[in-house]
């Protein structure tokens, strides 16, 4: 008798996984076919995608590729101005991205460090207030966050706008304070005895043990700049990066030829380096964001 429940055990947990390895196929289908459509179309003429997008092209033609560094254009949405090129706006990309977390991460490890290793009037109250600020959807404080900026002449301005990027109180902070929870405190009582500074401690002693979290926060959060266009849509008009120049280009289709394939490859190539950092980082990513949201 107990043999055979647990052979109709076995076979139970079989039909389980199979059913879940089908979905989950399924969905890496769903989740690919859009890039893979994307790809193919690339390749063909204009007259080959008006004509049928799901066929394979009938000549290759890679130029498209090159094209987009040399045609591809995006016209300011005021109207006036030289069109962006793709350079332009993947060097806007690129510092936009690296500023942003730099930023966000420093900002969000120095709130975190302070709220997780110290005890001090109103702290408990503060990670609280985080928590039930991060359960807002941000959409809504959009109104004010654009009126504060436009107060503070952030818009269109890089030197002062990085400010916005520095509250530190979002999902990094809250995986950063479980990371720094999880610290032993021995370390730091013995460098203090040693004379070393809180900051010291930070630097030298708290941070190396950490530095695996920070770098899975910075790619995760770097994954979401690089294909945040709404940065540039409504804060930095005058510099858009290439999500936002992916949309500006549609106003630009009959100043090049095979528009839609041009705009295909330029769609491909911005694809590639997230595509690039995330499969040669998973494993850091999950590994680090699981563990620091169990500890604390």
């Amino acid at each position: 008798m107990t043999k055979l429940k647990l052979k109709n055990t076995h076979v139970g947990d079989k039909i389980i996984y199979f059913f879940f390895f089908v979905l989950f196929v399924g969905l890496a289908i769903l989740f690919l076919f859009p890039l893979l459509w994307t790809l193919l179309n690339s390749f063909k003429t204009s007259l080959e995608y008006n004509t049928n997008t799901l066929t394979f092209p009938e000549k290759w033609l890679f130029r498209h590729y090159l094209e987009v560094f040399t045609e591809f254009q995006a016209v300011p949405a005021t109207g006036g101005g030289e069109p962006f090129r793709y350079m332009e706006m993947l060097f806007n990309s690129l510092w936009i991205l690296v500023v942003n977390v730099f930023v966000n991460i420093v900002s969000s490890t120095l709130l975190a460090y302070a709220l997780a290793r110290f005890r001090f009037p109103g702290s408990k109250f503060l990670y609280s207030l985080v928590i039930f600020a991060n359960t807002i959807p941000i959409i809504g404080a959009g109104p004010a966050q654009y009126k504060m900026a436009m107060t503070l002449k952030m818009i269109n301005n890089p030197m002062t706008i990085w400010l916005m990027w520095a509250g530190g109180f979002d999902f990094a902070f809250i995986v950063l304070y479980g990371y720094f929870k999880g610290v032993s405190r021995s370390y730091s009582e013995s460098a203090k005895i040693d004379g070393a500074t809180n900051f010291t401690i930070l630097i030298k002693i708290i941070l190396p043990q950490v530095v695996p979290c920070i770098v899975a926060i910075a790619i995760t959060q770097a994954t979401g700049v690089w294909n945040n266009y709404s940065i540039s849509m409504i804060y930095l008009r005058n510099y858009p990066n290439l999500a936002y120049g992916m949309y500006l280009f549609k106003d630009s289709y009959f100043l090049v030829s095979d528009p839609e394939n041009i705009y295909f490859a330029a769609a491909v190539i911005s694809c590639l380096p997230i595509i690039v950092l995330y499969a040669c980082t998973q494993n850091l990513i999950l590994n680090n964001m699981t563990t620091g949201g169990l500890k604390g």
